[in-house]
């Protein structure tokens, strides 16, 4: 049950470090009283897109946790210790497609703007 539990957490958070990257974009809703200049549904497809990055963030730094704590309670359990190698290399392999989601953003924003960023 274990191992079904950690297999299930590493899948869920390599599908959504897929999606988030790094914290950039967290925390910058946008006033929703004031004139927004450009294009508004641009601003609001890149400020949630942003967000949803930082969250697979937040999920990454929870897969190396989990990665750490399973590395911890081995207690020289091979296999034990062969999950929580594979949870780690999991969750960098994360955080790189994280930073690629990051910049695919980044470029589809700077396209639909047509401004260079």
């Amino acid at each position: 049950m274990k191992d079904k539990i950690t297999k299930q957490f590493v899948k869920t958070t390599l599908m959504w470090e897929s999606v988030m990257g790094p914290w950039s974009g967290v925390g910058n809703l946008p006033d929703p009283g004031a004139k927004s200049q450009g294009h508004p549904i641009a601003d609001v497809l890149t400020r949630v897109l942003m967000w949803l990055l930082g969250i697979f963030g937040l999920l990454a730094i929870i897969a190396f946790i989990v990665a750490g704590v399973l590395y911890l309670t081995a207690q020289g359990d091979e296999q034990q210790l062969q999950k929580s190698k594979k949870a780690v290399i999991y969750g960098v392999v994360g955080i790189v497609v994280g930073l690629i989601g990051l910049v695919v953003v980044r470029t589809i924003d700077s396209l639909l703007r047509g401004t260079p960023q």
